[in-house]
């Protein structure tokens, strides 16, 4: 994605007269017709600019290597997933650790303890906090994917990022940052939440494990993803940045944890779309990705 004038003036003027983004998709259909589909430009395609529903499958199945870059092996990698999702399905189905009226949510955390050897003979009271996210992660992503197998293998390789120690490692320094930020960004709000004990009790865990896939409603979530499935945890700090921002009003009135943890359980529904907006140009504006 080189700019150069001309495409600059062409977009300068698709956007005046209404068709913003069109440069951008063609750019993006070239990308996903070669042969052999550039990873880092893909990922930074993503990264720059807000990518088309019509592409998100294709794109996450090839950014979290669900499908390889080379298209000619597609075919066959898609039949290979296939028959081992069928094989694990038909195993548990077996051991009768399903049955015909379970969700597939619940079929595809089976099949993640399976590949993970963890399956267990009684289930546990609780949720491990990973297996948790898992299923909120499952949950959203079947709204999202209309294939089966594939929404499994996109849940398994997005999990599975999500794991990842260096990530995992990064969450106190992400929250540090969003600390910071919100203390530049309000002030008010910043001394209210730290004086009510608020701040320090944000479930930014939970937020970053799912990437707001419980709180925001999907085409939040699916904005979100996008950032993060090409490759920018950071993005997450202004997410939850300009969640704070966006919900200032009511949160000012809120004296406690508890209160804070309900409101968050139940966000209203006025204002929510901007919010992915608003959390990107602050993100742009601070550098990216």
């Amino acid at each position: 994605m080189v700019d150069d004038p001309q495409r600059n003036f062409r977009s300068h003027y698709y956007e005046k007269v209404g068709f913003r983004g069109v440069e951008e998709k063609k750019s993006l259909e070239i990308l996903l017709k070669e042969e052999t589909i550039a990873l880092n430009k893909l990922q930074t395609f993503v990264l720059r600019f807000p990518l088309p529903a019509l592409f998100r499958p294709l794109v996450w199945k090839v950014l979290l290597g669900v499908l390889p870059v080379h298209k000619d092996a597609h075919e066959f990698v898609m039949r290979q997933k296939e028959e081992q999702y069928q094989d694990m399905k038909h195993a548990l189905v077996v051991m009768r650790y399903i049955h015909n009226d379970s969700s597939l949510p619940d079929i595809f955390l089976k099949m993640h303890q399976m590949e993970e050897g963890r399956l267990l003979l009684e289930e546990p009271e609780e949720q491990l906090p990973a297996d948790q996210n898992y299923v909120t992660i499952a949950t959203r992503i079947t709204e999202m994917m209309e294939d089966e197998v594939f929404t499994f293998f996109l849940c398994e390789e997005f999990h599975r990022r999500l794991q990842d120690p260096k990530f995992k490692e990064s969450i106190p320094q992400m929250i540090k940052r969003l600390v910071q930020y919100l203390q530049t960004e309000d002030q008010t709000l910043y001394t209210h939440m730290l004086n009510t004990g608020i701040l320090g009790a944000l479930p930014c865990e939970r937020w970053f494990g799912t990437c707001f896939a419980h709180i925001l409603p999907e085409v939040c979530v699916q904005r979100i993803w996008d950032k993060v499935i090409a490759g920018s945890y950071r993005f997450l700090v202004f997410v939850a940045l300009q969640l704070l921002v966006t919900f200032s009003r009511q949160l000012l009135k809120i004296n406690n944890v508890e209160g804070m943890l309900q409101f968050f359980n139940s966000l209203p529904a006025d204002n929510v779309d901007m919010l992915v907006t608003k959390a990107t140009e602050l993100w742009q504006k601070q550098g990216s990705p």
